[in-house]
């Protein structure tokens, strides 16, 4: 069983699983969006966004390109009174965010909840890629302490020896264990804390306490695991996949950070 940090640093949690496309999604929603509410998800909203269709793949040699287009996609949210955590619905995925944190096993069994409330009114077939995503925020809180008291040496690059104000500082790492790919990033910047781009539209309310932090440096630790791999739907299958990811996660992050962050965030 996970144990809740008294001053944990994760400020956003996001997983997400790829299946079979269902172009009729919508005519789903009446028997999907009851269950969700009774699962205290009433915050339900619908929406189109434009995604970018990329056509270059399977071209062949001296083929003259397709332009980049833009195809409208129906997107369902299904979000909490407190506007801290919600599902997102779109013809192929499912994802669960929350900016409210707690433990893995508590925040698994939410996201399992939710994928068999879709599985028992679609019927799902198979799946085709599972991801999980943690962004932490490493903030030094007492007076004369550094980043360099809360990270390892090698993700500090060259944060804090140039002169002159530096803009942002990054570390990348990409690993592969079996079927799994993990991507490392911890990213140093002056100013507030915040979400990545591509996030931070349909991502819950982050806690204050890292938004409205005075203007200093701080580093946020960005671990992004996922298998890519097309089998049939199995829920039992899916939670081992998430556990192990996120094993993957743990291990990464405390091998990021050092024993006196450690202390600090216990």
């Amino acid at each position: 069983m996970g144990i809740k940090l008294s001053n944990a640093p994760v400020y956003y949690t996001v997983v997400q699983v790829q299946f079979n496309p269902i172009l009729n999604l919508e005519s789903y929603l009446p028997a999907i969006q009851p269950k969700m509410r009774g699962a205290h998800f009433p915050d339900f909203r619908s929406e189109v966004f434009q995604r970018l269709v990329l056509p270059f793949a399977g071209m062949e040699a001296g083929q003259i390109p397709t332009p980049p287009t833009l195809t409208p996609q129906p997107r369902y949210t299904f979000g909490d009174i407190g506007g801290r955590s919600n599902f997102v619905l779109e013809s192929n995925t499912l994802a669960f965010q929350t900016t409210a944190y707690e433990t893995f096993e508590t925040f698994s069994a939410q996201f399992l909840q939710g994928l068999t409330t879709l599985h028992d009114a679609i019927q799902l077939d198979f799946i085709e890629r599972i991801g999980l995503r943690y962004l932490d925020a490493v903030m030094p809180i007492n007076h004369g302490e550094s980043l360099r008291d809360y990270l390892i040496p090698e993700v500090l690059g060259m944060s804090g020896r140039l002169q002159g104000k530096m803009q942002h500082t990054v570390s990348e790492t990409l690993s592969l264990v079996g079927l799994s790919q993990l991507v490392t990033r911890v990213v140093i910047r002056d100013g507030h804390v915040s979400l990545p781009m591509e996030l931070a539209q349909s991502a819950p309310t982050v806690d204050p306490r890292f938004t409205q932090m005075d203007s200093r440096q701080h580093a946020v630790i960005d671990n992004d695991a996922s298998i890519t791999q097309r089998e049939i739907f199995d829920l039992a299958m899916i939670q081992e996949r998430l556990t192990f990811l996120h094993e993957e996660i743990k291990t990464s992050f405390g091998d990021t950070v050092t024993d006196h962050a450690r202390s600090i965030w216990a």
